[in-house]
């Protein structure tokens, strides 16, 4: 009998033993294996963190955007500090719009009323369609409400985006049809800003905005930084060897000299910039023909801030950890102006078009189209390291993109 109870007593325990062994690697773990589950817990938190400081960002960038583009607007200057888009509509003053409208009435006035009402992605040169021409309210539907209906989720995004496009696309359906092309009067803008006396106009009016421009370089710079360190950091965890390279991409972010590469690139490129537009031999001599003593000291500054950086390691643009996110904050999504894709309101217009030329909007600190990056990690790396996408703006001095047109200053 006691034979019995201890075979029963022995199996019971081992049935028991067996029973803790099945269910101790969900708790316990018994080595490596457990790993994987514990530390991506403790991931989630971190890349939420990280999607949310892009997100508080993108919020900072959409309200200073509103400041920028509402002081552009008062003052008639064009939104890419590059000057891609100088000539196609902007930069705008009463004086040169009323001489314009003397020989071209109809013209000048589809010309005004659309460059400050017109907020569609279809704003184009009637006889080439591939011409978007400029309007305040495309940037601020773009760049300020774009910005803010992207940080939604896809599902409430895409139907607000349309239908802020299709209200957009209404108001240029109605000015397409009732009022004259703005081609003749956008040309003649044109032909007086690039001349001597437009371009001394034009160094005033810039320098006028200055207070503005330098803020805003700063709290663009500033919005994205704790994002930035953030990425830096996860980066750093996950490749330790990548650690010097990191910390190299923090340097070039605050002090590369180039203008759209770095906070200090923005500042100096826009205090010199007036500059560019003097009478030469101070300024250049035409538009975009980058010679001048102002831009030969702006060059010589850069090429000998870019001398000591290029002493630090090879600057690795941060990856941060793996997101949960079904979806990216807006700057993620928005498209340089070197590349093509979808604006931020989810156009095919795409952000480009609204400037021809080879120069890329400051505004943005991360040139990524849609289509480029489907992860979100690939996502977040390259906001974390837009100017390491950023294309080539010439040296900070892009070219009007009107063949011809440039250069040849009366």
């Amino acid at each position: 009998m006691s034979v019995k109870a201890r075979l029963h007593t022995k199996l019971a325990a081992a049935l028991l033993a067996a029973s803790v062994v099945a269910t101790a690697p969900a708790v316990v773990g018994a080595g490596p294996e457990s790993l994987p589950v514990l530390s991506n817990i403790a991931v989630r938190p971190a890349s939420i963190v990280t999607d949310t400081l892009y997100g508080l960002g993108d919020i900072v960038s959409a309200a200073t955007n509103a400041v920028v583009i509402g002081t552009d607007l008062a003052l008639g200057l064009n939104y890419y500090w590059d000057d891609t888009d100088f000539g196609w509509g902007v930069p705008f003053n009463p004086v040169f719009w009323a001489a314009t409208a003397i020989q071209n009435p109809g013209s000048a006035l589809s010309y005004l009323l659309q460059t400050y009402l017109n907020p569609s992605d279809n704003y184009v040169d009637p006889s080439d369609p591939t011409n978007y021409y400029y309007a305040y309210p495309w940037f601020f539907k773009s760049d300020v409400i774009g910005t803010l209906v992207n940080l939604l989720p896809p599902g409430l995004a895409t139907p607000l985006n349309n239908a802020v496009n299709g209200v957009a696309d209404g108001i240029n359906d109605f000015f397409a049809t009732n009022l004259p092309d703005p081609t003749a009067a956008i040309n003649q803008m044109w032909e007086q800003y690039n001349t001597p006396i437009g371009r001394l106009v034009y160094a005033a009016q810039a320098t006028i905005g200055l207070p503005v421009t330098l803020a805003s370089a700063v709290i663009y710079y500033a919005a994205y930084l704790p994002a930035t360190l953030e990425a830096t950091v996860e980066s750093a965890i996950q490749t330790p060897a990548d650690i010097p390279g990191l910390l190299s991409n923090l340097v070039y972010d605050a002090l590369d000299p180039v203008l759209n590469q770095g906070l200090l690139g923005n500042l100096t490129y826009n205090l010199f910039k007036p500059a560019f537009f003097l009478p030469s031999p101070i300024g250049e001599s035409g538009f975009g023909i980058q010679d001048g003593m102002a831009y030969s000291l702006y060059q010589s500054i850069v090429g000998a801030v870019s001398g000591l950086l290029s002493n630090l390691p090879t600057p690795i643009a941060p990856t941060p950890f793996p997101s949960a996110a079904a979806s990216v904050p807006a700057a993620a999504r928005t498209t340089s102006v070197a590349a093509q894709g979808k604006s931020s309101t989810g156009s095919p217009a795409a952000a480009a078009p609204k400037v021809r030329g080879t120069g890329e909007s400051a505004r943005r600190p991360a040139p990524q189209t849609e289509t480029q990056s489907p992860s979100s990690t690939a996502q977040k790396q390259a906001k974390a390291g837009a100017k390491k996408a950023k294309g080539d703006s010439n040296g900070g001095q892009s070219h009007s993109a009107r063949a011809g047109k440039a250069g040849s200053a009366a």
